[in-house]
């Protein structure tokens, strides 16, 4: 094992650089070499010219991204979209079994949970909200799915017999609250680009004031002067 991993690391070294933008960079600047080769401007000198030009376009290469976020974070969110879609799966299994309305909503609370659960930026700057996502997808909608397909159907008619409220009943409002629970969640995650989105706009208008020139998405003022 520890020499599969030895030798794992190396290998998968190169693969990441093979897709880096350094290489791509380096790349490019190699290919123009070899054109100028394949015209003769470089003469006899090509090979060490086209290393030179590769290495110089590797190194003028701006740098890599800067991911912020932990990678217990980045895990975390990774292990909770893996439960999501194995929950979906179970739930494509038995959809016949599900109240009709319930398997249409879930899959729709499961599209915005997955689009959630990959802003990781977002996540991990805001940790209570990484706890809900979590406890949305691997406690409380399990537990709301298993009770019902789990609980006997002479039990429920008996309580239903008795004036009691139905497991269906009892299923959909637990999946409309939790759909809720979901709302409220990407509304506080995106409130935040929604004010950066809004600052950037007063940003730009206060600027262009500053400059002189007139805001064209102002009304032209009464008093002006006619033509």
């Amino acid at each position: 094992m520890a020499t599969s991993d030895r030798r794992r690391g190396p290998l998968r070294a190169a693969v990441d650089y093979l897709g880096s933008t350094r290489n791509l960079w380096g790349a490019t600047a190699g290919l123009v070499g070899l054109v100028l080769a394949f015209t003769g401007v470089l003469g006899g000198f090509w090979p060490p010219a086209v290393a030179a030009l590769y290495a110089a376009g590797a190194l003028a290469a701006p740098p890599p991204r800067v991911h912020l976020v932990a990678e217990s974070t980045r895990a975390e969110l990774r292990r909770t979209l893996d439960a999501l879609d194995r929950l979906a799966a179970r739930v494509g299994e038995r959809r016949s079994r599900l109240p009709e309305g319930v398997p249409e909503r879930f899959a729709n609370m499961a599209d915005r949970l997955r689009y959630l659960l990959r802003q990781e930026e977002v996540v991990a700057a805001d940790p209570e909200v990484g706890y809900e996502l979590e406890r949305i997808v691997r406690r409380d909608l399990p537990e709301a799915l298993e009770t019902y397909l789990n609980l006997p159907w002479w039990y429920d008619a008996s309580r239903r017999a008795g004036g009691g409220t139905s497991a269906a009943a009892h299923l959909r409002e637990q999946v409309e609250l939790l759909d809720r629970d979901v709302d409220r969640t990407a509304e506080r995650m995106l409130e935040a680009h929604a004010r950066r989105q809004d600052d950037h706009t007063t940003y730009l208008r206060e600027r262009r004031r500053a400059g002189g020139a007139a805001d064209p998405l102002e009304p032209p003022s009464e008093g002006g002067e006619a033509d």
